[in-house]
């Protein structure tokens, strides 16, 4: 049986097409024309609105034809630069591409915005002026705004931005803005392209070779195991005995029998930890006067607290070459103890470091220490504060592990008292002043 369906036509097909065509686009169009603002007149064009409205009123109150409708012109020439910049800022699409988010003070952060305009072939060609918002804590190395052109044919536009990272934290770069400007400058529209970003500053280095030659000489490295935690003599291997390494492990019988000590290591080799704990106290860097801090005068501390946040970056990335996992604590907000790098990654740490802050009521190393306690800590500890006294140096002693080794980090060489008792505890002490102050740097 023949099909008696009527046949559809041609012309009905194409013009189904051509509505659904002109409705994606009108919702395009309506889609980009919500993400534009309205332009606002510039001082020109506040000028010739209110002369064309003048005009228009006082030809309309005096019955004169001509200046009606030179008013009128007035007022149209100002839709259509209404019409045309809204033409030129609305199809606008931009890109931001940046290599990294995390950036190291003294380095140079790098990004590259690329810019489209619509592709319609009777679109406007128009020249923008393109802008870059910096963060304080970036300074520009080159101009983060430029002048470039876009229209029908012309590749697409490139602003590459380069900033000096000169201070530590979190910082927003963006939105990127675009300026658009009708033929005759009375509208102006200052459209966001890209939107911010958050940027990490994370702090620099400070030379430390008295920490690498000194305080970790004998320290476990990452490609070696320890016994006692988790391994016995039975599945230990031997080797020569090296400066440093603790006297229980020394295999007393075997190291008779070859004449030369040696000491026992586990097959299954587990790497050790390190935590680098950060005094936040704003006390404890207050109290450095001006004697210690002559040439700075830096009787707020906060000189010499960044100074220790630089010197804790430094030491975090010495014990990251040589062990398994380094965290970072200090005592945070609300007395709650933060704790940045669990997963093992430097860049945590630093990430952390970023973010510190000293407080007029931050608790005491001791306090923070004994919370990570039980964390099993067995690799190193090491304590970077401002200032030590006796007392503080007993308590972080008996706080610490005794499977943990330790190094006392501090901007002002401390007492020989507290040396003293750091000593007899193992522990090493490391002096790293300011730059700019007469106190010399020393490890023991």
């Amino acid at each position: 049986m023949a099909d008696q369906r009527p046949a559809v036509r041609p012309f009905a097909l194409r013009a189904g097409a051509a509505g659904s065509a002109l409705s994606r686009i009108g919702r395009r169009g309506l889609g980009m024309l919500r993400r534009t603002p309205f332009p606002r007149p510039t001082l020109r064009g506040w000028t010739v609105l209110a002369v064309g409205l003048g005009l228009v009123g006082g030809g309309l109150v005096a019955s004169m034809s001509v200046a009606v409708s030179a008013g009128l012109l007035l007022l149209v020439l100002v839709v259509s630069g209404v019409v045309t910049a809204l033409a030129v800022a609305a199809p606008l699409r931009a890109s931001r591409s940046a290599p990294r988010a995390i950036v190291q003070v003294g380095e140079v952060y790098r990004e590259r915005v690329t810019l489209r305009g619509s592709e319609v072939r009777f679109a406007p060609r128009s020249t923008l002026l393109v802008r870059e918002q910096l963060d304080d804590l970036f300074v520009s190395t080159n101009e983060a705004a430029s002048l470039i052109t876009i229209g029908p044919g012309a590749p697409p536009a490139v602003l590459d931005v380069e900033a000096l990272a000169i201070q530590r934290g979190r910082a927003f770069v963006g939105p990127v803005t675009v300026r658009v400007e009708d033929p005759f400058g009375l509208l102006r529209i200052d459209r966001p392209v890209v939107p911010a970003e958050e940027v990490v500053v994370v702090p620099g280095t400070t030379p430390l070779a008295a920490l690498d030659t000194g305080a970790l000489v004998g320290a476990v490295s990452a490609d070696e195991g320890r016994v006692g935690q988790g391994g016995s003599a039975d599945d230990s291997e031997l080797r020569p005995y090296r400066p440093g390494d603790p006297i229980r492990r020394v295999h007393w019988g075997q190291s008779a029998k070859r004449g030369v000590l040696h000491v026992r290591q586990t097959t299954q080799a587990q790497p050790p930890e390190a935590v680098v704990a950060l005094d936040v106290r704003r006390s404890s860097y207050q109290q450095l006067g001006r004697d210690d801090l002559s040439e700075l005068s830096d009787l707020g501390g906060d000189q010499a607290f960044e100074h220790a946040v630089v010197v804790a970056a430094s030491v975090a990335r010495a014990l990251s070459a040589r062990t398994s996992r380094v965290a970072l604590v200090s005592d945070g907000p609300g007395g709650d103890v933060r704790h940045s790098g669990d997963a093992g990654g430097l860049s945590e740490v630093l990430v952390g470091l970023a973010d510190v802050q000293p407080r007029s009521d931050a608790r005491e190393l001791t306090d923070v220490l004994h919370e990570v306690r039980g964390r099993d800590v067995h690799g190193m500890t090491a304590v970077v504060t401002g200032h030590c006294s006796a007392e503080e140096a007993a308590e972080l002693v008996s706080t610490t592990n005794g499977s943990s080794r330790g190094v006392l980090v501090t901007v002002v060489a401390p007492d020989p008292v507290v040396r003293g008792i750091m000593g007899r505890a193992g522990w090493r002490v490391l002096v790293v002043p300011v730059p700019g102050t007469t106190t010399s740097g020393h490890s023991r």
